[in-house]
Parts: C-alpha cells; sequence; structure tokens
C-alpha cells in the first residue's frame, strides 16, 4: 500500500469512528421521507460501491408517529443517509 493510500484509509477509519461515536450519543432521527414522517434509530454504518460512508437507520414503533405502516409498506424498514446527510441534520439540530 503507498503513502496516499495509508493516509486515506487513515482518514477513513478516523471519520468512521467519529460518525459512529456521534449517532451513538444522538441515535434517533426524525426523517420526513416521501411517505410521512417517522422516527428512525441508528443501526450500523456500511460503505457504497463508491466507498463512501452511508448510515442505516431502523424505524421506530412511536405511536407519535402514524406514518409507519405506509412508510414500512413503500420505503421498508431501512433508512440509508449519506455521512454528509447525518451530519447537516445534527448540524441543524444543534441550531435550533
Amino acid at each position: 500500500m503507498n503513502k496516499a493510500s495509508q493516509n486515506t484509509s487513515k482518514i477513513s477509519q478516523s471519520t468512521h469512528k467519529s460518525i459512529k461515536a456521534l449517532c451513538s450519543q444522538s441515535p434517533f432521527l426524525i426523517i420526513n421521507t416521501p411517505c410521512g414522517v417517522g422516527k428512525y434509530k441508528f443501526n450500523r454504518i456500511g460503505y457504497n460501491n463508491k466507498d463512501e460512508i452511508v448510515l442505516e437507520y431502523i424505524l421506530v414503533n412511536d405511536p407519535r408517529y402514524t406514518n409507519n405502516n405506509i412508510i414500512k409498506h413503500n420505503i421498508g424498514q431501512y433508512y440509508y443517509l449519506s455521512a454528509i446527510q447525518v451530519l447537516y441534520a445534527f448540524n441543524c439540530m444543534a441550531s435550533s
């Protein structure tokens, strides 16, 4: 592995750990999906086919959010966000 690849790998691992720590501290997001608003909980981190970080959230059964059945039927139980989308959501929550 060349030096540039090693540095990229170290940055990727550091980013992965930082985002995982952030999501573990605040695991819930309220997401406005095309099928309605649902409450989601952080489930795990993965990578897409471009080696970009993807965060998996799972739909939580919360009676305050009445669109769960519609969301599950049309979208499924999981919702995937890029690291940038998650950081943007946390930035918006911090600003409010």
